[in-house]
């Protein structure tokens, strides 16, 4: 089990530090910047949301034929989920390119917010193709057991974003001082640079050269079991977009305050993240073999480790925020909200993890994606939006707002750890 889970967690950790760095290295230059970032980059999650749509149809099918040793079956899937991502990562790219300024006013009219917002939307937004091939190449690596030099890449990635970061937002070593244009800038190049990194690597693999096989519907059967996923992906991204755009009516105290959760919590996002990918894999592969009874073991040896280790994650969060806040420049009325809201976090934490391992790692892959489809979308739009919307019309202390917005997380968790008690997603879908 931790064969797959550390190295891809630790993968994920580095990778999502991309995004967290820049949080980091904007902090210093004040509230309206870190709100800029954090408009920016929870609009581009819409678009990450639903590639990693596609990208889990692609992990539930290359791990499940990699189980059989099917690596004509991994080729296509690796073929039809490129450019399927290439299409919609172009076409997000030129909507969010020509209507950018429209874009973040839907979130600010801070004019100081937006002023910087815009530019960085718009370099984050050149580098959609580039984060969403990279995401397929992960995914194919991943679930062939290549997991080492896909770390040693994302840790490359990272340093160099971080260099680039300091060389350009400050203007250090000679370089231009472009503020928040500069993290965007070396977000872009990093983003670049880790698809062609990670993209040689899997050519290296041979995959892309085995010969043709008999195919039995190989496409029909991803639209099939990934459109409920897709769909899944895109009417949760957007719930949560809706959520978010419900705070920024508030103002840009609890913009930047929201901004700085993800950031502040990321370690522990991404240790759960990187479970849920393994148990994908893992049971998977299992399932590709048709050895249900270790895939099932497998998922509950999974969820036993979600809730011990989120019991500690609590503890870790709430003693070592104050340490990383001391890296932003905020205010002592904005660090108190954070840590009023971090408390609300802390207490949902553990649901929110079983979610990310059991309804996303584990009932996906046995294929049942149109389940979780509807348990997502009923659950955010028929309890957590309008929760929220009154729980703000009331005028409630915006931690009780949150802890209103992410009451859905306990609702998830419930129902589908029910779901996986049931044993009805234990399926071979080739």
């Amino acid at each position: 089990m931790w064969y797959f889970t550390f190295p891809i967690t630790l993968q994920l950790l580095i990778t999502s530090g991309l995004s967290m760095i820049d949080s980091v290295m904007v902090g210093k230059l004040g509230v309206d910047a870190i709100a800029a970032v954090g408009i920016a980059n929870k609009y581009s999650q819409f678009l990450i949301v639903i590639l990693q749509g596609f990208a889990s149809g692609a992990t539930i099918f290359c791990a499940q034929f990699w189980g059989q040793k099917n690596l004509y079956g991994i080729k296509k899937i690796i073929f039809l989920v490129s450019q399927l991502v290439t299409l919609f990562s172009v076409a997000f790219a030129c909507i969010t390119l020509i209507w950018t300024e429209k874009i973040v006013m839907l979130f600010s009219q801070d004019v100081g917010v937006t002023e910087q917002a815009i530019p960085f939307l718009q370099l984050l937004a050149i580098g959609y193709l580039f984060t969403g091939l990279a995401m397929v190449f992960s995914v194919a690596l991943k679930t062939i057991g290549q997991v080492r030099w896909p770390t040693v890449i994302s840790l490359a990635t990272l340093l160099l974003n971080t260099g680039l970061n300091w060389l350009l937002i400050y203007g250090n070593g000679g370089f231009p001082q472009l503020g928040i244009k500069g993290a965007g800038l070396a977000t872009l190049i990093a983003r670049l640079m880790q698809a062609l990194l990670l993209g040689g690597l899997l050519v290296k693999q041979g995959i892309l050269r085995a010969e043709p096989q008999p195919d039995n519907g190989t496409t029909k059967n991803y639209f099939r079991i990934t459109l409920p996923s897709i769909i899944n992906h895109l009417t949760w991204t957007l719930g949560d977009l809706v959520i978010f755009w419900l705070f920024t009516r508030i103002g840009t105290l609890p913009t930047a305050a929201i901004a700085l959760i993800d950031p502040l919590v990321f370690v522990f996002i991404c240790v759960f993240s990187g479970i849920s990918d393994a148990s994908s894999v893992m049971i998977g592969n299992e399932l590709g073999a048709r050895n249900k009874t270790t895939a099932l073991f497998n998922a509950k040896q999974f969820i036993k480790l979600t809730i011990g280790l989120s019991l500690v994650s609590c503890v870790l969060i709430y003693i070592g925020s104050p340490l990383i806040l001391q890296l932003y420049a905020v205010t002592v009325e904005l660090e108190t909200l954070v840590q009023q809201i971090l408390l609300v976090y802390v207490l949902i934490l553990p649901f929110k993890n079983v979610n990310y391992v059991n309804n996303v790692g584990i009932l996906r892959v046995g294929g049942d994606t149109q389940y979780v489809m509807w348990l997502d979308t009923l659950v955010i739009w028929l309890w957590a939006i309008p929760i929220t919307y009154f729980s703000i019309r009331l005028a409630l202390p915006f931690p009780l707002i949150y802890l209103c917005a992410c009451s859905h997380d306990i609702l998830r968790a419930l129902i589908g750890i029910k779901r996986t008690q049931s044993k009805r997603w234990l399926r071979t879908i080739i």
